[in-house]
């Protein structure tokens, strides 16, 4: 009887294991297409994970339509389970950011207040696209240069606003002469942040770019 018993839980321990490796699903564009959109429903506490791989520097996008008002997508960065560069909940319906790094981001899509509570099933369609005016024309090189001129001012900016790098979105990035430049969006603020930096990561300054009582 024992045996059976371990047996049987055993038995459902790997297929938890194996549910939860199948629901993440992974989104991919069809030839010479710079978009693709997947539909689904949810219902309770569930949650669907897509993935997409991108590179830094590339623009992503995510229009977001469901049947109830409750149900919600978050943009988590690569190797994160929780951490956000986008909350649906409080930011709306459409992300549009240059991504800061290299690997697979997560859209999660998920349910809260009445949806969540009803246990009832809600549809929903994500549309997710990486425009090809995105991809800059210059050489691996540049690119390279730009990923780490925006990651440093992502830290540099969050280390003088107290928040995570994260949680903060890159809106611009701009090249010239004196370095490159990037404006960068805290939550809760009412202009962004202006950061500039050299090819290397040496930032020369972070400024806010609004009045100081509304930072």
């Amino acid at each position: 009887m024992k045996k059976l018993l371990v047996c049987l839980l055993a038995g459902a321990l790997l297929t938890g294991t194996a549910l939860t490796a199948e629901a993440a699903k992974q989104i991919a564009f069809g030839k010479g297409k710079t978009s693709a959109s997947v539909s689904g429903k949810i219902k309770g506490n569930e949650d669907m994970d897509y993935v997409l791989r991108a590179s830094a520097g590339q623009t992503l996008t995510v229009d977001f339509k469901a049947s109830k008002s409750a149900a919600y997508f978050n943009v988590l960065p690569p190797n994160s389970t929780s951490e956000v560069i986008f909350n649906g909940s409080s930011e709306g319906n459409h992300f549009k950011a240059a991504l800061p790094s290299d690997g697979d981001y997560t859209i999660r899509v998920y349910l809260m207040g009445g949806a969540k509570d009803s246990d009832k099933p809600v549809t929903y369609t994500l549309k997710v696209g990486i425009p090809a005016s995105a991809k800059p024309a210059s050489t691996g090189k540049a690119n390279s240069e730009t990923a780490v001129a925006e990651k440093a001012c992502l830290a540099a900016v969050a280390k003088k606003v107290g928040v995570s790098a994260s949680k903060l979105k890159v809106i611009d990035v701009k090249g010239s002469e004196a370095g490159i430049g990037v404006n960068i969006q805290v939550p809760d603020a009412t202009a962004p942040w202006s950061c500039l930096s050299d090819k290397k990561g040496h930032v020369q300054g972070a400024s806010f770019t609004g009045s100081e009582g509304d930072m």
